[in-house]
Formats: structure tokens, C-alpha cells, sequence
């Protein structure tokens, strides 16, 4: 790693917390740039929207992400082991909870992540909880005829990205809350952020990490990014589980917020939707879909779920999967680090790790054009 050099993050949301965070951990002098921090809720900054859980959306001919996938859950096992061992720790939010896959016909992804995980099994249903689930269901409904289960995490988001920008501020790294032009391409914006970390008192960068999500978009001019919509319900409650259901045109789950009194349900794909308006019909279907599955949480007076919030998240998708590549802008050396879609979390660990490699080879002196 070079010496003394100085990082500057654009973006505060999990990809670009997470790299601050090991870029710091290696050493660099880290900034961070965001229109949108941690605490602040709009439309346009995707992370505190998300459920989220470990659950990989990787297939096995994606080496890349299965790899970033396994790497943030040993990362998360690993931390979680340390919370459990010292209870004067801060806490992350993320919680190790029993987690169920269901499906209504036969098992439609690649299983590949089953040995990498803590105690992956097959349920039959002779075991609970599909006994009580079979119970639940009216007799023409659809009813799981597959079913996995394993450990894995549920993520508090909003006490995760906190978390995340506690832990980097504590090595050092400095967040600037500021917006940067878009419009008018990435190396105005770069110069602009330039201008922005001098005058909070921070020298000239040596490597910016872009890491804007949908926001890339208009930065760079890259149109394979499009929006994935996501319709979620917040209840109150902390459901006993993680559950996932897939069937014939829907994706439904059930995600409990840790320590919050409060799950996630879900939820909605929609490729190419800018709306933030939830449709009440969707809300109703997700309501209904979940009840079987999470019977604790129906505490309603009306025997329903008491609901808190009703919300819509832009993941940012692209065609061709996340971009994760160094480039020189005009002598400015970017590491590009967005598209994850809804796999932001599960890929923070790994792809950070990553965006901390492609640093250090873009500050080598066989990298690029050194600037003046």
C-alpha cells in the first residue's frame, strides 16, 4: 500500500461505508462525500430501504459474487462471535436467527452455498414449521412443496449503516454531507469534490472510490444501470425467523428488524420503476401472503398484522452485474464500485475487499497518468 496516500469516497451507503471502513483498516486517510448519511431517509439513497438478510442471490456461474457473499458472512459470523463475547461492544444490529426457504413447486436456484453456511438441512413436511404452516393454509391454496433451512443473519438496517460510520469515523475517516453535480459528467463532479475537501480542511485526493449506486447513472453516463423497486411492509414485532417464500409470481419474506420490535415484510421486483408511492393492492397481497408464515406477529385487534410503515427502495441494477473497475479520468484515478441491485449487503464484506485491492494497485506507479 502506498504511503500517506488519501482516499475519497463517494457515497454513504453500504458499499461505500464498508470500503471506508477497510480502506481505513489498511490504513489509508479516508474522506467520504454523500448528498444522503446515515439518518436520513429519501428516495435516492437505497441502503436504509433494503430488509436485509444474508441470502444469496448469486448463482454458482457467478463466482465473483458467491465469493463476496461467503466472504461477508464469515465476516458477520466472525463479528457477531465477538459481540457475544464482550456485551460492552457496540452493536452492529445484525442477529443470527434460524432461516427457512420455501417453495411452492421445485427448488427453482442453484443450492451451491449450502456447505458454506451453519447448519444447512432439508425439511420435510413432517417437521415443523411446515406442519403448522400446512394448518394455516386454505385448503386451494398453494402449499410448500420444497424446503431448506440454515443460520444466517438479519440485518437492523438503519443501526448497521450507524454502526458502520461509528466504526470508520473511529479510524479516522471524515464524512462531508454535501451534493455534487451530476449532470454535467464524473470529472466535473470529481473537481467539485475536490473543492469541497479542501475547504473542510482535507488535502487533495490520490483515488476516489465511486460508489453512488443508481446515481452512477447521470455521474457516468452508465446506462446499464436501471432501478429495481421494492414494495415493503414494516410491522410491529420481531418474527421468531428469517422466511422466504417463492412461488408463481411472487418472492414473499419475512425479515426481523434485531432489537427494533419490528419486521420486514416483502416484497416487490420491479425492473425499471422510478416510483416511490406504495400501491395499496401490492400491500394487501404481501400482508396476506405473509400471514402464515409469521403468525406471531398477527397482534392486531382485527387478528392482523399491526402495521407501522408502508415503503419503497430503488436498488440500483445493472446489466452485466455490479461494476468494479479502476479507471483513469483525464490523470484522476476512480475505483467504480456500484450496481449490487438487492445484493448490497450480502456483497459489502467481499466487495470491499475488493475496492480496497483495485486502491492499491491504481496508486502503483504502473497505474495510469500521475497527476501535477
Amino acid at each position: 500500500m502506498p504511503v500517506d496516500a488519501h482516499i475519497l469516497v463517494l457515497g454513504a451507503g453500504v458499499t461505500g461505508l464498508t470500503s471506508a471502513m477497510l480502506l481505513a483498516e489498511a490504513g489509508y486517510e479516508v474522506t467520504i462525500i454523500a448528498a444522503h448519511v446515515p439518518g436520513d431517509s429519501s428516495i435516492e439513497y437505497t441502503s436504509p430501504w433494503a430488509g436485509a438478510h444474508w441470502r444469496t442471490h448469486a448463482s454458482s456461474e457467478e463466482p465473483m459474487l458467491c465469493d463476496w457473499d461467503i466472504q461477508t458472512y464469515e465476516y458477520w459470523s466472525a463479528l457477531l462471535d465477538t459481540e457475544n463475547k464482550d456485551l460492552q461492544l457496540h452493536r452492529s444490529g445484525i442477529k443470527m436467527y434460524e432461516s427457512y426457504d420455501y417453495w411452492d413447486g421445485p427448488v427453482t436456484e442453484d443450492l451451491w452455498w449450502a456447505p458454506y453456511v451453519r447448519n444447512f438441512r432439508h425439511v420435510s413436511e413432517s417437521q415443523e414449521p411446515l406442519i403448522s404452516i400446512s394448518k394455516r393454509t386454505p385448503p386451494r391454496a398453494p402449499q410448500i412443496a420444497n424446503a431448506v433451512a440454515c443460520r444466517a443473519m438479519a440485518i437492523n438496517v438503519p443501526q448497521y449503516l450507524l454502526y458502520l460510520l461509528e466504526q470508520s469515523r473511529s479510524l479516522g475517516v471524515k464524512l462531508i454531507k454535501a451534493r455534487l453535480p451530476v449532470g454535467r459528467g464524473l470529472k466535473a463532479a470529481l473537481l467539485a469534490a475536490e473543492s469541497t475537501v479542501t475547504v473542510n480542511g482535507r488535502r487533495l485526493p490520490d483515488c476516489y472510490v465511486n460508489a453512488t449506486g443508481l446515481g452512477a447513472r447521470k455521474l457516468c453516463g452508465d446506462e446499464a444501470l436501471y432501478p429495481i423497486r421494492g414494495q415493503t411492509v414494516l410491522v410491529k414485532g420481531e418474527a421468531n425467523a428469517i422466511t422466504t417464500r417463492i412461488g408463481e409470481g411472487h418472492r414473499t419474506y419475512c425479515i426481523p428488524r434485531p432489537g427494533s420490535n419490528s419486521t420486514i415484510l416483502g416484497g416487490t421486483r420491479e425492473d425499471g420503476e422510478w416510483s416511490e408511492t406504495p400501491d395499496p393492492k401490492t400491500t394487501s397481497q404481501i400482508l396476506e401472503r405473509c400471514s402464515a408464515m409469521v403468525p406471531e406477529l398477527l397482534t392486531g385487534r382485527d387478528g392482523g398484522f399491526e402495521v407501522i410503515s408502508v415503503q419503497c427502495g430503488l436498488r440500483p441494477g445493472r446489466n452485466g452485474g455490479p461494476r468494479m473497475e479502476k479507471e483513469d479520468v483525464d490523470g484522476t484515478k476512480v475505483v467504480h464500485a456500484y450496481g449490487h441491485a438487492g445484493a448490497g449487503y450480502q456483497n459489502s464484506v467481499g466487495s470491499a475487499r475488493l475496492v480496497r485491492r483495485l486502491v492499491d494497485e491504481s496508486l502503483t506507479p504502473t497505474f495510469g497518468t500521475a497527476r501535477l
